[in-house]
């Protein structure tokens, strides 16, 4: 790592829990580097596209997002009531249809050789239209919220993949960085507010999806304010793993312990990878403390009942395993592939797209 993000990363650490302001940046600090490097990937992994693949088209912009939350059990929120959900995932629908078909067909884009440049027209559209329209920052409740920070990590990590693609227009690329920079003066706002509540929002995995959020944003908007906010979070996260490797604030999810556990290493596992592009390396013994901790569950949840005092379940049968993919890929815990068995590629717009396809290394 150089001097001056040294410098800068320790300012940080410093900062996370006294309310500081994120460092003034110096001239000193390089330019944000992309971590996707699609001619690389193709090079790699490129295959022909298959025959009657066709664009996905941009679902209607939404200024708006007011969406019902689904659990019937504040603060705690770990029962779900199955009608509030399906009111919740008829709301979001549009969002899920957006993210997923940008992701997908940067990643057709960047997988096909030769390149198909149908796939980055689709999903620049896309995101152009969503830009002109600026969707997500009119009307927001809590819930809506939380789903427009998944969903602009997601168009803010595939718009980093598509960067190399010539069909992506001058013009269309200013006018979606300027959305993103947007985008994170108005996600920003409530994860600076002090915490408050248990489990709080400003500190549970919210704030580690804000985190990366915040340092997609950054990249794709060339933004380092941005940037350094969201390493802040990710270094906030951190900070709390105790010494047997859980995240207080999860264990509070009670029987959903586990569940929020592996919910928080997808952006802290991504931010790390990351961050690692950018010279400054947050993988370190707490991580891979948490890391391990929350892998344990796949075969054993006794550790998180021990500390609930309840049943470990999760939101479905078969939890995620998306994190492990970057875990088995980037950070050699080829132990991390035996829940991927049977179960590739991984898949999770929120992370980008396709996971196996960036971050796996024995395929």
């Amino acid at each position: 790592m150089n001097a001056p993000r040294r410098l800068f990363m320790a300012t940080l650490g410093s900062a996370a829990f006294f309310g500081c302001a994120v460092p003034e940046l110096s001239n000193a600090i390089a330019p944000l580097a992309n971590p996707y490097d699609s001619a690389a990937i193709r090079a790699r992994k490129g295959k022909r596209a298959s025959i009657g693949a066709n664009c996905i088209p941009a679902s209607a912009p939404m200024p708006d997002l007011i969406v019902p939350q689904f659990y019937t059990d504040p603060p705690v929120y770990s029962r779900i009531d199955p009608e509030r959900l399906a009111a919740r995932d008829a709301a979001v629908r549009p969002l899920q249809l957006l993210v997923r078909g940008v992701t997908e067909n940067a990643d057709r884009w960047a997988s096909s050789q030769p390149a198909e440049g149908h796939f980055a027209r689709c999903a620049i559209a896309s995101l152009d239209a969503a830009a002109k329209a600026q969707s997500f920052l009119g009307r927001i409740d809590y819930q809506g919220g939380y789903e427009r920070k998944w969903v602009w990590c997601g168009l803010a990590l595939a718009h980093l993949k598509l960067l190399q693609a010539p069909e992506y227009e001058a013009e269309a690329k200013a006018r979606i960085k300027a959305w993103f920079a947007r985008g994170f003066d108005a996600m920003r706002v409530p994860y600076d507010r002090p915490p408050s509540g248990s489990p709080s929002t400003q500190l549970n995995n919210h704030m580690t999806w804000a985190g990366l959020t915040a340092m997609a944003l950054g990249l794709a908007a060339e933004n380092q304010e941005a940037w350094a906010w969201g390493l802040l979070r990710l270094e906030r996260t951190l900070a709390q793993v105790d010494p047997e490797g859980f995240l207080p604030q999860e264990l509070l999810r009670g029987s959903k312990a586990w569940h929020y556990h592996i919910f928080t290493m997808g952006p802290l596992i991504l931010g790390a990878v990351l961050a690692r592009a950018n010279g400054i390396a947050i993988a370190d013994e707490r991580f891979h403390r948490l890391a391990r901790r929350s892998f344990e569950g796949y075969s054993d949840t006794a550790a998180f009942e021990r500390q609930t005092g309840q049943r470990q379940d999760s939101v479905s049968e078969r939890p995620s395993v998306g994190w492990l993919e970057i875990y088995a890929g980037e950070f050699g815990a080829t132990e991390a592939l035996i829940p991927l068995r049977g179960r590739r590629p991984q898949h999770q717009p929120w992370l980008g797209g396709n996971l196996t396809l960036w971050h796996a290394r024995d395929v």
